[in-house]
């Protein structure tokens, strides 16, 4: 009886000293969705540097991504679209993260809603390399948040068509040309054309 006591008292020392931890959830706003086109056709090509049409096709996800942190558990969503070409040697990542870089001011948000971060990786599997990696931060609008190495176009010509509320990212010696309507408009390398969106 005495045992069973104590092990009860040890147990009760034990879950009252253990940091329950809080479950966190930031959820992607209608608004911050609509950044990635649907990309509905299932398919797209693009014009390369050197004249050819590049056919890739195209996968959605949309799902809840967990992490552990300081006895947190932390859930973000996340939209991911993949741009693949056959056989998979080129392919392009669109990832929205509702994380806001997991920062640590992340935690206390209360609303559920924060700015989330979009990725647009291009990476050749041919030859295992990452050709470029864009990071842009959107707000809870669905707005880009516009730094250094950006700009904002309310209109620009890419390959004889005009494109509205276009934006560009420079990245080293990439730059992306990018919109809300059409997705990826371009990639440039060192000023000259790498893919452009084809019609």
């Amino acid at each position: 009886m005495k045992a069973k006591i104590l092990i009860i008292l040890i147990l009760s020392v034990v879950l009252s000293s253990c940091d329950d931890g809080k479950v966190i959830r930031c959820d992607l706003t209608e608004a911050q969705k609509q950044i990635i086109p649907s990309y509905e056709k299932g398919k797209i090509s693009f014009i390369d540097g050197a004249g050819q049409t590049v056919y890739l096709t195209i996968e959605n996800h949309l799902y809840w991504h967990s992490i552990s942190k300081n006895h947190d558990e932390y859930y973000y969503k996340l939209k991911a679209v993949t741009l693949k070409s056959r056989p998979d040697d080129l392919v392009i990542g669109l990832n929205l993260i509702a994380d806001g870089g997991l920062s640590e001011d992340k935690y206390k948000v209360s609303s559920g809603y924060v700015n989330s971060s979009f990725l647009v990786n291009i990476n050749t599997y041919a030859h295992s390399t990452r050709i470029a990696s864009f990071g842009l931060t959107v707000d809870t609008e669905g707005n880009f948040l516009i730094n250094s190495s950006m700009a904002f176009h309310d209109s620009l010509e890419i390959n004889g068509k005009v494109y509205f509320d276009v934006v560009e990212k420079n990245e080293g010696s990439m730059q992306l040309f990018y919109s809300k309507t059409y997705g990826i408009l371009q990639f440039r390398k060192e000023g000259a054309n790498f893919l452009t969106l084809k019609d």
